[in-house]
Formats: C-alpha cells, sequence, structure tokens
C-alpha cells in the first residue's frame, strides 16, 4: 500500500523538477565576459567566428552560412569569408537607450550586411543574451511581431 501512495508523489516531485528546469528567453549575459561594450568588443576582436545557428522568421537557416569565417574586424567592419567569395558589412556594440524588461540584457549587437539576401537577414540590432571567450549568443524581435529570432556565433 506504502508504494500505491509513493509512486504518485514521487512522480509529481519528478515533473515538477522537469518543468522548472524550462529555459529562459530572458538569460542574462554571462559574467565570463563582462557586461561592458569595449569587454565583448575585446572578445569578438580575437580570431574568426562561425556561425553555428541562425532561427530566422521559425526557420532554421544555419546552413546559409556553412564554410564562412566571420571577422569582427576595427572600424566596425565585419568580414565573412569562405575559399571563394568575401562579404563585407558593419558591426557595432553599444550599450541599450531603451529600457526593457530585463535590465541584465542592456548590450545591443547591430549587424549590417547589403548582400547576399542571406546575409541580409543577419541584418539586425541583436540583443546580447550570452556572451564567452568562445560563444556569442544573439536574439531580435522580428519587425515587432512578437517572432523571437536567434543567432549564435563561435569562435573557430
Amino acid at each position: 500500500m506504502k508504494k500505491i501512495v509513493l509512486f504518485p508523489f514521487v512522480l509529481c516531485v519528478f515533473l515538477l523538477n522537469i518543468a522548472g528546469t524550462c529555459c529562459d528567453d530572458d538569460a542574462i549575459v554571462s559574467n565570463t565576459v563582462a557586461k561592458l561594450p569595449e569587454s565583448i568588443l575585446a572578445t569578438l576582436n580575437q580570431g574568426t567566428w562561425k556561425v553555428t545557428y541562425f532561427l530566422d522568421a521559425k526557420t532554421n537557416k544555419s546552413s546559409s552560412f556553412l564554410g564562412y569565417n566571420f571577422s569582427f574586424g576595427p572600424n566596425n567592419i565585419l568580414m565573412a569569408d569562405n575559399a571563394n567569395v568575401d562579404y563585407s558589412g558593419k558591426w557595432t556594440i553599444t550599450k541599450s537607450d531603451i529600457a526593457d524588461d530585463n535590465p541584465n540584457n542592456d548590450i545591443d549587437f547591430a549587424i549590417s550586411f547589403s548582400n547576399p539576401l542571406a546575409f541580409v537577414g543577419l541584418s539586425e540590432e541583436w540583443d546580447v543574451v550570452e556572451i564567452t571567450a568562445t560563444q556569442v549568443r544573439l536574439r531580435a524581435l522580428k519587425n515587432g511581431n512578437a517572432e523571437m529570432n536567434y543567432l549564435t556565433f563561435e569562435k573557430n
């Protein structure tokens, strides 16, 4: 009889534990890199990066960037190159001037490409969700229509 009463209790505790581990869209910027634009700039300026995840309008478009290395260079020049072609764009890191619901997420990462079309899709003012020495996770609200886009760069 004790086993019959104990099993539902253990099951409820297990389910509540799983429900409590759901991911949080408002993750804070990691303490690995200081939440200052200068610290983020210094991290991005080191080496080349690749896009490992790009969710645009609920569609995974990560494969559009296979083989491309991104360099966050001086004078806000963003270079994307592979063995055949190079594209240049712009990038900036700034403190957000817009108060949002999460004061820990106040760094804006703007990317701008004029071509090709796949790279134009990266042109947004992104919020920095998390940054470490080897990964940058970004998100952006797409055109105010409540669709969240996600972009992840990982260091090569």
